[in-house]
């Protein structure tokens, strides 16, 4: 082996060695420059939302309450509880009879109020003319076919007698001082159908009642209830959750004229 081959190897293991040195610095040196924005990159981590004493969960003010009806229940007492009134419980639940309440039934307690509900626009089709296929018929040629045919025509029913005297007393006081009994009993001793609208029920001082448009049929009659309901075809109601009458009131009914038709004394 000679010495200018050996020389040539050293040469080369020094080569190797000095970019083994440099090689390592560069990686070093770019490990460094990369760690600060690994390190600044990284998400700072989220905090758990805080959980109450007991690991109950918060419930928003406002929000609806769940009521499981148990006996004694009352929606009068219901709304005293939570602080909500009656009106509200009954439109939230969509109560036909609220005085009457089910073992069990589960009452949505709109605490806080009834949501808005804000309406939207429908848009509504554009009518169309729609072409006749055929020419009708006058009612002259009707009148000529229906004679031929052997048909007589039949007239429109006869309307109920709007003269005359009107007969409508107050029959009886139902209950007075009980909310959930007391009533108004109105009956119609007429021959004519009488439309209460705008007739004012009082108790001689203080008007209690004005009747919306209702008509009061020959031999009918009419309940007027003090406590919550839906009004019907012969019971109206006040939708009250206190009493009105009282022994020695005189329950007094007038006209739209103010002309006093008929009283009655609690006894």
């Amino acid at each position: 082996m000679s010495v200018t081959s050996l020389l040539t190897r050293k040469q080369v293991l020094f080569i190797i060695g000095v970019n083994a040195v440099i090689s390592l610095v560069i990686s070093l040196i770019v490990g460094l420059l990369l760690r600060p924005n690994q390190v600044a990159s990284t998400p700072p981590p989220t905090k758990a939302a805080a959980a109450t004493p007991g690991g109950a969960a918060v419930t928003p003010t406002g929000a609806p309450v769940i009521h499981v009806v148990v006996a004694g229940d009352t929606i009068s007492g219901l709304a005293l509880k939570y602080d909500v009134s009656a009106e509200d419980i009954i439109a939230a639940n969509q109560l036909a009879n609220p005085n009457f309440l089910t073992l069990g039934t589960e009452l949505i307690i709109p605490v806080g109020g009834l949501p808005q509900i804000t309406p939207t626009w429908t848009p509504q089709p554009t009518p169309t003319d729609t072409p006749i296929p055929f020419q009708p018929p006058s009612a002259n040629q009707t009148a000529t076919a229906m004679a031929e045919a052997g048909v007589t025509a039949t007239g429109y029913p006869t309307q109920p007698p709007v003269t005359g005297e009107i007969l409508v007393q107050i029959t009886e006081i139902v209950a007075p001082g009980n909310a959930d009994r007391e009533a108004v009993v109105i009956v119609n001793k007429g021959k004519q159908v009488i439309d209460l609208q705008g007739w004012i029920l009082s108790d001689g001082a203080e008007k209690i009642y004005t009747f919306p448009s209702f008509r009061l049929y020959a031999g009918g009659s009419v309940t007027v209830n003090t406590r919550i309901g839906v009004d019907g075809s012969n019971q109206l109601y006040l939708n009250k959750l206190t009493p009105i009458w009282s022994v020695g009131d005189t329950a007094t009914l007038k006209d739209t004229t103010g002309k006093i038709v008929a009283t009655l004394t609690v006894k």
